[in-house]
């Protein structure tokens, strides 16, 4: 009895690496931001709300953690080990793979009653709806035969999860609704977003190309995706700077706030290179500078509140 209880424990043990703890931050600091926004333009503070919605992001983000593993082994054998990459476990262990696939359905269900709770305490029905078609992308995002990251598609997916979507749950179950100030914010966040996803595809270049994949920075190259990435980066900051018209605060603190991500990914072009280990550096930094911005509009906003 005790052995299987011993090897049950391993097992969850090797599952739980899989779970990558800069991406649940992020998560965090995106859906806080949601709700401070909300705060900010008058929603209330419901903690059974508040509870259910980060279930929502929470289980749906660590879903598609378990689910990108299991169906990314064959490439992540071969590929270089990078920072903020795969967690490389099934391919140590490569036993565990039923039940990492296990937990990722598990925590897919756990986000859609999550969401579902919602829609029953009064929640508008399009939130459920969202939070659906997120976690099936997160699915697409790497399940054959469809496998949006193979595909030129997965960016998007990222981006609009990241910078709309996360956001957006927390907006909602604190304003109840999303409108117009949410969107137009929302611009610049998926922009982000983007500069998310592609930083993360930088270091895996000849890994994706070897692998048969047509992502961003497979079809465009490293350097031309270092530019992309900067204008992503200068857009985002100009709308910033246009959107002063939305009462979030002081008209400047979110374009200043965007020169942190603007310098990283400044270096990030003037840096640029061939080689694996200078790119898997600038991913780190344009990563952790988004995970900053996040953290610094969160904490400007608390004081709004104070």
């Amino acid at each position: 009895m005790w052995t299987v209880v011993l090897e049950n424990v391993e097992s969850l043990r090797i599952c739980l690496r899989v779970i990558r703890p800069h991406i649940v931050a992020g998560g965090l600091l995106g859906y806080c931001l949601g709700v401070l926004l909300a705060l900010v333009r008058g929603g209330q503070l419901d903690i059974a709300a508040l509870a259910l919605g980060y279930a929502v992001v929470l289980f749906g983000d660590l879903s598609t953690h378990f689910s990108n593993d299991y169906y990314d082994t064959d490439l992540d054998r071969g590929a270089r080990r990078k920072a903020l990459g795969s967690s490389y476990v099934l391919v140590e262990h490569p036993e565990a793979r039923p039940l990492v696939r296990g937990m990722a359905v598990a925590l897919t269900v756990a986000s859609l009653l999550a969401a579902a709770s919602l829609v029953l305490l009064g929640y508008p029905p399009s939130l459920l709806a969202l939070v659906a078609i997120t976690n099936l992308l997160g699915w697409l995002y790497s399940t054959p035969p469809v496998q949006l990251n193979a595909r030129g598609l997965g960016e998007i997916t990222i981006a609009l999860g990241t910078g709309f979507v996360i956001p957006a749950v927390g907006y909602v179950v604190t304003l109840g609704v999303i409108d117009v100030a949410l969107l137009i914010l929302s611009a610049p966040l998926v922009l982000y977003g983007l500069i998310l996803s592609l930083s993360l595809e930088l270091p895996d270049l000849e890994a994706d190309r070897e692998g048969g994949r047509t992502n961003l920075v497979v079809i465009l190259g490293r350097r031309p995706a270092s530019l992309l990435v900067l204008l992503l980066s200068v857009t985002a900051t100009v709308i910033f700077i246009m959107v002063k018209v939305v009462d979030f605060g002081s008209p400047w603190v979110l374009p200043l706030l965007s020169t942190v991500p603007l310098a990283t990914t400044l270096n990030t072009f003037y840096r640029s290179s061939d080689t694996h280990a200078e790119a898997d550096r600038v991913s780190v930094m344009n990563i952790s500078a988004l995970s900053l911005f996040l953290a610094a509009f969160d904490a400007y906003l608390i004081l709004r509140l104070i």
